[in-house]
């Protein structure tokens, strides 16, 4: 009875393979010009395909410059339209995207940025030149790497990039807002300087803290993006072999020196006052 199973298993598989098998040359006769199936030809032909894909969209991008640089805009957007079928927010992103790639480095890195395909691409291009040629490069960037925006949707890839420039925006406000602040006590205290009145010492107090929180916010706001900076250049420490600890030591040594300058400083005026009262 067990050898009846076994048999009728094995009759199973050896039927499934000749039906998978016969199917495979049914679809290569169709679609494969009767060539035998190898995976990694047919992925290779397909990024062969994606990247003629994109020269053909850099293609279609210079014959766009060079109509609208030729033609008045109402000619332009009706031969657009009528010749190409696309309409006026593809047709300004084409040409931006041609533009951007027109660059010695941005070419140098168009390769690899363009095996992700035409809609991450365009996706991408609200990002620094110098963000899109570290990621050809095999940088992290905003967390991510080439590998990464590869395996993520272009919708995962849409949001990620928005919440990076939302990230770096609220920064930007905080820092402004502060400014903003200590700007508008600079200004009452400029008015004050010109009353016969002598400015009141908390006011001028409040000023000089408002000064040094300011102060404080940008160079902590600094210092956190030596964190990807440092990223960064591990990763690329990691990718081509180049080793950079020895200047990312330096910079930090550096600032600390800076730092314990200041407070000697700080010191000294401290002590260079007592004694000048002192004298008095």
């Amino acid at each position: 009875m067990n050898n009846d199973v076994i048999e009728h298993e094995v009759m199973d598989v050896v039927a499934n393979q000749n039906h998978q098998a016969a199917h495979s040359v049914m679809v290569m006769e169709q679609w494969g010009n009767g060539e035998t199936y190898n995976e990694e030809r047919w992925i290779e032909r397909g990024r062969q395909a994606v990247r003629q894909t994109m020269e053909g969209m850099f293609e279609l991008g210079r014959a766009l410059i060079i109509l609208k640089e030729h033609t008045q805009h109402g000619r332009f957007m009706e031969i657009v339209k009528s010749q190409f079928g696309i309409g006026h927010n593809e047709t300004a992103r084409l040409i931006a995207a041609t533009q951007r790639f027109a660059t010695p480095q941005m070419q140098k890195a168009a390769p690899k940025l363009m095996d992700l395909g035409k809609s991450k691409l365009l996706e991408l291009l609200v990002e620094e030149d110098v963000t899109l040629i570290g990621l050809a490069e095999g940088e992290e960037v905003n967390g991510m790497t080439l590998d990464d925006v590869d395996r993520m949707t272009v919708r995962e890839l849409r949001a990620a990039l928005r919440e990076s420039r939302e990230t770096a925006e609220a920064k930007d406000k905080v820092i402004a807002d502060k400014n903003k602040k200590v700007d508008e006590l600079a200004e009452k205290l400029e008015k004050s300087k010109k009353t016969v009145k002598e400015p009141d010492a908390a006011d001028v107090g409040s000023e000089l803290a408002m000064r040094l929180t300011s102060l404080e916010v940008g160079i902590r706001s600094q210092v956190s993006r030596l964190k990807e900076m440092f990223e960064q250049m591990n990763a690329h420490t990691e990718a081509h072999g180049i080793d950079h600890r020895a200047k990312m030591v330096g910079t930090i040594n550096q600032i600390i020196l800076d730092c314990e300058t200041c407070a000697r400083l700080s010191r000294c005026r401290k002590m260079r006052r007592r004694t000048i009262c002192r004298s008095g």
